[in-house]
């Protein structure tokens, strides 16, 4: 309740002193000053963020093409590796034939 009593205590201290339309209007002036900064600081972060998430959505997307192509590229891999194992055995049987035909 502290908080309470502390602004009840600020409203009756300005109550009871005399209130200068001047002090009003800088009051007023440097809220609304305070406001267009914050609101200012609020567009830039939104703006900011906008950004880093289409940034996310690329790198994303390009994760997603980079997987597909290392798929492909191990498949591809794969198959050469078989197709030289074939080939190896392929030449060590010949080699044998031949030995034996000498």
């Amino acid at each position: 309740m502290s908080l309470l009593d502390d602004y009840n205590q600020n409203i009756s201290d300005e109550n009871s002193q005399a209130v200068d339309p001047s002090d009003i209007r800088k009051k007023r002036a440097e809220l609304e000053r305070q406001i267009v900064i914050a609101d200012s600081d609020l567009k830039k972060l939104l703006r900011e963020k906008q950004d880093l998430e289409a940034d996310q959505r690329r790198l994303k997307k390009e994760e997603e093409r980079i997987r597909v192509d290392r798929d492909a590229l191990d498949k591809k891999l794969k198959k050469i590796q078989d197709n030289v194992r074939l080939l190896e055995e392929e030449t060590h049987s010949l080699k044998k034939k031949l030995k034996v035909l000498k």
